[in-house]
């Protein structure tokens, strides 16, 4: 019956196991012991992906593309050819500055000696020379990252200087004044700049080149007036085009861009009762709609620690910072260092001139290498050839300027200069004019002003 063959197969079964207990207790107590072993040692050498648990609760970052080195930042506002009996240059031409950068970048300098400086008239008055001024001072450590002086074989020892005046000695050999007029010092270098051919692109210009003349404001010392620092202003009355571009529209999108790069962690972020004030333990972000502008503040960093223990420029600082955190948008260079406050501005450019008390400049304030604060425009021009309603402007020139001038204390004039105001066209509110005008730098707190006043606006009818 098959019952009774389940029945002894069970049964011998039983009688195995019985007989064999003790072989089959050994069997499953080493199986335990080794099961035990691989476990405890899965346990010991787990390296958990921390990276995925993060993914989970951060946003992940949005990669930059328009990442910039400190060279590509940094541009001369005015380059003056002196023939030993004008001053010329080419103003508002992007071209020839890059081109000038580039000579600039393949220029080795070497034998460099510190020296007294009395004055461009008294001492190259009558050698023909190429004066590059920057926009601001720039200190040693900005010299060296812009120009090759890698072998110079000496040292510089000024705090900082805006122009670099090159020159040939009898010997054809072009040497280099690094020159700083509020300390009354330069730095003497040999140079492989290439003078002849930047000289010659300034005479074989065929449109574009204006005639210019020095103009020096003086300064009281023990030693009676000296020059504490030079402009240059075109003789005669000249045209600059003013151009309407489009800009690209400022929404969330454009909100969350900004929020997610610069905050570490957005999902701990809280926002206020308007949605236009974020914060997170260490920093906030406040969002003006109303001008278009950011400012982000870190408060980790104490306020009051003291500024000269900066170990590295603020400029360093500023584009590795805007390089890490949504990039740059608009073409801005660096435009002003303060480094009593470690305040670094940059203005965005277009054609070859600054973008000037618009809103659009980019300031960073930092204290012991931390950010402290960081203030930006959102608007980004769709900068393009097809920018429509070009319209001739006509600017004035020296002895307008120097009348102008009469009005002020020079001593508290800082910078002049040509920039574009910027503002809406009228009844487009995602077009702007650029329009061109004589601005001044004045005061202690480094304020934009038009020279000029007069009633017409951009996007007016002028």
């Amino acid at each position: 019956m098959p019952w009774k063959k389940i029945y002894n197969a069970i049964k011998f079964t039983v009688k195995s196991v019985y007989k064999n207990f003790e072989v089959i207790k050994s069997i499953v107590l080493v199986f335990l012991i080794a099961l035990s072993l691989v476990l405890t040692w899965s346990l010991w050498t787990l390296k958990p992906n921390y990276t995925a648990i993060e993914d989970t609760r951060t946003v992940k970052k949005e990669e930059v593309t328009d990442t910039k080195k400190v060279t590509d930042v940094i541009r001369p506002s005015q380059v003056i050819f002196y023939d030993k009996n004008s001053y010329r240059g080419m103003p508002a031409n992007d071209k020839f500055i890059s081109r000038i950068n580039q000579m600039l970048d393949n220029t080795k300098f070497f034998d460099t000696k510190t020296r007294p400086f009395n004055g461009v008239d008294d001492q190259l008055k009558q050698k023909e020379y190429i004066e590059v001024v920057y926009p601001t001072d720039m200190t040693s450590d900005i010299y060296s990252q812009i120009f090759n002086m890698a072998s110079s074989g000496g040292s510089f020892a000024i705090p900082s200087a805006d122009r670099v005046i090159f020159y040939k000695k009898d010997t054809n050999e072009v040497e280099a004044h690094i020159i700083s007029y509020s300390q009354r010092k330069m730095i003497t270098a040999s140079t492989t700049f290439p003078f002849d051919s930047l000289k010659n692109i300034i005479n074989d210009a065929k449109s574009g080149v204006l005639e210019y003349e020095p103009f020096n404001v003086e300064s009281g010392t023990d030693e009676g007036a000296q020059v504490a620092r030079r402009f240059y202003f075109p003789k005669q009355s000249f045209t600059l085009n003013s151009y309407s571009y489009l800009t690209r529209t400022v929404n969330e999108d454009t909100i969350d861009r900004y929020k997610n790069a610069l905050f570490p962690d957005p999902s701990t972020v809280k926002s206020g009762n308007t949605g236009d004030y974020f914060t997170d333990e260490n920093s906030a972000l406040d969002i003006n709609r109303a001008t278009n502008r950011i400012k982000y503040t870190n408060f980790a960093q104490e306020p009051d620690e003291d500024i000269n223990q900066q170990t590295r420029s603020p400029l360093f600082n500023s584009v590795d910072f805007i390089n890490n955190h949504a990039g740059w948008g608009n073409p801005y260079y660096f435009y002003n260092l303060d480094p009593s406050s470690g305040s670094v501005e940059f203005l965005p450019f277009v054609r070859g001139i600054p973008i000037i008390g618009s809103g659009m400049e980019v300031r960073l304030d930092w204290t012991n290498n931390q950010l402290n604060e960081y203030q930006r425009s959102m608007v980004e021009l769709v900068l393009d050839d097809n920018s429509f309603k070009p319209r001739e402007v006509r600017l004035q020139g020296a002895e307008q300027i120097k009348a102008a001038l009469k009005e002020y204390d020079m001593s508290l004039v800082n910078k002049l200069t040509v920039g574009y105001e910027m503002a809406h066209e009228k009844g487009q509110d995602n077009v702007y004019i650029l329009k061109p005008a004589w601005f001044m730098n004045y005061g202690p707190n480094h304020d934009w002003q038009r020279l000029f006043r007069d009633s017409r606006k951009p996007g007016g009818d002028n």
